[in-house]
């Protein structure tokens, strides 16, 4: 495959991509507005481990996973911060 072709893809799947961590992060606002509610924790580290282990199960090629999770654990890094954000 060409170089170009590559980027194109990649450019292709960076906008779907977009749209469903978009859609993650309105999922992520409700969260925040219950645990704001219940008084709960923002951090929850079994369910960080819970996701992980998922994330690493549902990779089909097994050598990505570690770096699966590793996109993941930025994405609940960003998750976490932008609860914080809500909850204020």
């Amino acid at each position: 495959m060409e170089l170009e072709t590559c980027r194109h893809e990649i450019d292709r799947l960076d906008q779907e991509l977009t749209k469903l961590l978009e859609a993650r992060m309105k999922i992520v606002a409700q969260v925040a507005a219950y645990k704001k509610e219940h008084h709960l924790e923002i951090y929850d580290p079994r369910r960080e481990r819970a996701v992980l282990d998922k994330i690493a199960g549902l990779a089909a090629d097994k050598e990505l996973a570690p770096y699966l999770q590793t996109i993941y654990r930025c994405i609940m890094d960003e998750s976490k911060n932008y609860e914080r954000k809500r909850m204020e």
